[in-house]
């Protein structure tokens, strides 16, 4: 089970820098709203580059709620990671949490793509044909999630089988 403790660190560092990148986007969204001048923070979203500078705050705001459904995500995935680690598979908590973290991974991953998408079509004016880079780190997101899903529903078939093997005589 060394594999499920390198999984549960990797969830650990992972929830912490993103819950430090939301918080520090919560930050910059705030300094920026109240008017306060920042020059030491490069922000690469140009604002004139969107229709209306409340289009960017929504666009900025949207992104930090997927954001935080994505920590949801990974904080489920933990828990059940813990619960791998105590070699307990049948449990339904595991199941359900693997079930899930795999639905919240699949969402925030279409969510951001299309947030993604529809600022560069409508906003940007850009319309990108063709995988990029965060393309494919969103399908690969989507797939994690699938597994999820898929091995949360293998773990509670296999429930099901033990339960009636073990009142088998």
């Amino acid at each position: 089970m060394n594999s499920a403790k390198t999984l549960y660190t990797i969830l650990n560092v992972i929830i912490f820098l993103i819950l430090m990148s939301i918080g520090i986007g919560i930050f910059i969204l705030a300094m920026i709203l109240l008017g306060i001048k920042q020059d030491f923070i490069g922000i690469d979203e140009d604002v004139l580059v969107y229709k209306t500078e409340a289009m960017l705050y929504r666009f900025t705001f949207l992104k930090l709620a997927v954001y935080a459904a994505f920590v949801v995500a990974l904080w489920r995935l933990r828990k059940a990671t813990k619960l791998l680690l105590k070699n307990d598979f049948y449990n339904t908590e595991l199941t359900n949490g693997m079930f899930n973290s795999g639905k919240l991974m699949v969402f925030s991953s279409v969510a951001l793509w299309f947030i993604d998408e529809i600022g560069n079509m409508f906003y940007k004016r850009q319309v990108i044909l063709g995988l990029s880079e965060k393309t494919l780190v969103y399908l690969l997101i989507i797939a994690m999630g699938l597994f999820l899903m898929l091995m949360s529903t293998v773990l509670r078939d296999t429930k099901v089988i033990k339960e009636e093997n073990d009142l088998t005589i």
